[in-house]
This record gives C-alpha cells, sequence and structure tokens, in this order.
C-alpha cells in the first residue's frame, strides 16, 4: 500500500527564484539559465569598477541581430509588394530607441534594470537596450523561435500596419515633421510646365531658402511627394 500511496502522490511543482518569478511575469516563462537574464538586465555602470562581472553590452548586440530578423521576416509578410527601401525604412521606425525604450518600459523590465543608482533610466537609451540583451537571451536560454513570439508580443504587437505604412510613405508629412522638429523653415514650390504639350507639375522643396530637390508629376500631389521623397533622403531623414 505503501508503495502504490508513493505513486499516487502529486509531483511537487519545482521551485523558483523570485529573479526567475520576476521574469515569469514579464515574459511569461520561467527562465532555464536565470546568469544569461541577470546579465542582461546590468547596465555597464554597475561594474565600472568590477570588471569581474558581467554586464549586458554583448547580449545586446546579439538581440539587436535577432530583433532585426524578426521584424524583417514581419515586414515581408505585411507588405509584399513594397521595394526593399520602404521595408528599410519601416524596420528603421520599428526599432528605433525610443519605440523600444517605451515597449521595454511597457512590459516593466525597466523594474529590473540595474544601474549604479545615478541615471534615471526614462531620460536614456537604458532601457531599449535592456530589451535587446533580453531577447539576446532568450536566444540563447530556448531558441529563435520564442525568441520571435516575445517580440511579436512586446514589439510587433501593438503595431498597426497600415498606420505605418501610410506615415512612413508620406514623405511630405515627415518632411513637414522633421522641419518643426528642427525648427526649420520649409517652403513647396509649385510650378506648371509642359512636356509635349502635356502639362505636368515640378515642386520644389526649399529649406531656408535654399533648394534641397525638385521633381515633376501628373498632379500638385504627386510632384511634392517626389520632391520630398528626394528630400528626405538627401537629408538623411529617418
Amino acid at each position: 500500500m505503501a508503495f502504490f500511496g508513493f505513486f499516487s502522490k502529486k509531483e511537487k511543482p519545482p521551485e523558483h527564484s523570485s529573479f526567475a518569478t520576476s521574469i515569469f511575469h514579464v515574459l511569461g516563462f520561467y527562465p532555464t539559465n536565470e546568469d544569461l537574464y541577470k546579465d542582461a538586465l546590468v547596465h555597464r555602470s554597475v561594474i565600472r569598477n568590477r570588471k569581474e562581472l558581467s554586464n549586458n553590452e554583448r547580449l545586446e548586440f546579439l538581440g539587436d541581430s535577432v530583433i532585426d530578423l524578426v521584424v524583417a521576416e514581419w515586414l515581408m509578410e505585411q507588405f509584399k509588394n513594397e521595394p526593399e527601401g520602404v521595408l528599410t525604412q519601416l524596420r528603421a521606425k520599428i526599432v528605433n530607441r525610443k519605440n523600444l525604450n517605451d515597449c521595454s518600459i511597457k512590459m516593466g523590465l525597466d523594474k529590473l534594470i540595474k544601474t549604479d543608482g545615478k541615471i534615471k533610466l526614462r531620460n536614456t537609451s537604458i532601457p531599449g537596450n535592456c530589451l535587446e540583451a533580453v531577447i539576446g537571451a532568450v536566444y540563447l536560454d530556448v531558441n529563435l523561435k520564442k525568441a520571435s513570439e516575445v517580440i511579436q508580443k512586446v514589439i510587433l504587437g501593438h503595431i498597426d500596419a497600415e498606420d505605418l505604412i501610410s506615415n512612413t510613405t508620406n514623405f511630405k508629412s515627415r518632411l513637414l515633421e522633421w522641419s518643426q522638429q528642427e525648427k526649420k523653415q520649409i517652403e513647396f514650390v509649385i510650378s506648371e510646365i509642359f512636356e509635349s504639350e502635356k502639362k505636368l507639375f515640378e515642386a520644389e522643396v526649399v529649406i531656408g531658402g535654399e533648394s534641397i530637390s525638385k521633381a515633376i508629376g501628373k498632379n500638385k500631389k504627386e510632384a511634392s511627394q517626389k520632391a520630398s521623397k528626394q528630400a528626405v533622403e538627401s537629408l538623411s531623414i529617418s
């Protein structure tokens, strides 16, 4: 009877450390190798004078590449007809530091980050960097599939694909937004031209009195967008 009772007992669930439980609440699973996640959440300011300890920079390097890969694959699926240049711009918009910072803070990762105590996280890129490092830790601790699931949930899950493509390909809006941020005076000069007796429109982008770009279109809107696209590329506006 004792032998039977031994097998009938419910198996005791594994005990997890408080740190592993914190990771579970943030990522939705318990880590196998806790040290990877601990390293991912240690900023270099903590170990400035303690060379024997690890920080998150190597994991950040790895996680950055994993995020780029997963986001690129997602964009390929979402926008099957967009050229490489547009996809590159879309990815840059998704993985920019502000967006990664916001994602990190929303998921509560900032509460687990260790710094020297003198740094205010919200005024730095540290939350986003740590998110990249944690993704690197997930990749090493589990696999690419699990890392992809986390990225889909915490980064891509809040993105509206239609809004993303609309805001990214509206070059005139991006140019106007940039001019406001940089406090630059911008002007769109539209003129009519004729080619083979066909009326077209030429748009010129003038910033601070300097001509930046010119383009021709079938209508004013098309010409303005083409000229704005040239200006955005010329000024390296992300």
